[in-house]
């Protein structure tokens, strides 16, 4: 049975296929820069969904010994790559839209892009509002990015809409450019947060409070088979979180005994939340 990962990041691949031969088509017919930059954005959405797809891949592959906490943060190193895609695009679109302000041919057959620029709204939606769904239920970092870049382009694509209503309504050629570059300035921005974000695991940074909250909750649940905790140590590492510490115990515990009670506890955190790795470290109490 194929992964629903890879089920959604292919019907990502050739939902992106799709649209970038429509609103290249589109584009160059009524010469509107607003569905061109669409378009062109269209090739980054299909670099970031094959990246997506080569990133959920490699992180399904099991531990091995260069590797030995597995291959999940690939999808973070994928997303920054995408992420940093995204805003050099951007800053493509600004700059042909800042030439085309300054003099260049008009948009034409605006009933064309309207409906072409409407489909892609409804399109890309629904796909990204997919996607989004299985990267919270698989945790998977590739996939939320290439969500994220999706749903940008929802946002692009209205936005360009918009310009195009609006002209077709005006005359005024000039929102044209103007809508691109604001549409640009977004996309820089979706970019950047894309790339924060993706970044935490990849500094081992802390995990989230709530999480924390939940451990300790564990632990004090079952506080009187031990003595105290210490070194508690966790992180987030793409689809998993790795938590470390050391457990005190009575010295005359038995060693069967303390093992079951590190073993219980290590379940019950990872039923709580699933996506931890656990190790406890037993110690005498000093």
């Amino acid at each position: 049975m194929v992964d629903r990962r890879l089920r959604a990041s292919s019907t990502a691949i050739v939902t992106v296929l799709f649209m970038f031969a429509l609103k290249l088509g589109v584009g160059l017919t009524t010469q509107s820069i607003g569905i061109i930059s669409q378009a062109v954005d269209s090739v980054t959405d299909l670099m970031a969904s094959l990246l997506a797809f080569y990133a959920v891949r490699k992180s399904m592959e099991p531990p091995d010994e260069r590797h030995p906490y597995g291959h999940s943060k690939v999808e973070n190193l994928i997303s920054v790559i995408v992420g940093l895609i995204v805003i050099l695009v951007a800053l493509a679109v600004a700059r042909e839209a800042v030439g085309r302000l300054m003099g260049g041919e008009e948009p034409v057959m605006l009933e064309l892009g309207m409906a072409v620029m409407a489909a892609a709204v409804a399109v890309n939606l629904a796909v990204s509002s997919y996607l989004f769904r299985i990267a919270r239920l698989e945790r998977s970092m590739a996939l939320e990015a290439d969500a994220t870049h999706l749903r940008t382009d929802v946002l692009s694509n209205a936005g360009v809409l918009i310009g195009l209503v609006i002209m077709f309504v005006t005359g005024l050629t000039m929102i044209d450019p103007i809508i691109a570059l604001v549409m640009a300035a977004y996309i820089i921005f979706s970019g950047v947060r894309l790339m924060v974000k993706a970044s935490a695991d990849l500094l081992d940074e802390n995990i989230l409070p709530e999480e924390e909250r939940i451990i300790r909750e564990v632990l004090g649940e079952h506080s009187r088979g031990y003595r105290q905790f210490h070194a508690l140590k966790a992180r987030r590492g793409g689809a998993k979180n790795y938590l470390e510490l050391h457990l005190a115990v009575e010295r005359d515990m038995r060693v069967d005994d303390a093992h079951d009670l590190a073993e219980h506890l290590e379940k019950e955190i990872r039923r709580r939340l699933p996506h931890f790795q656990v190790i406890i470290h037993l110690e005498p109490e000093k």
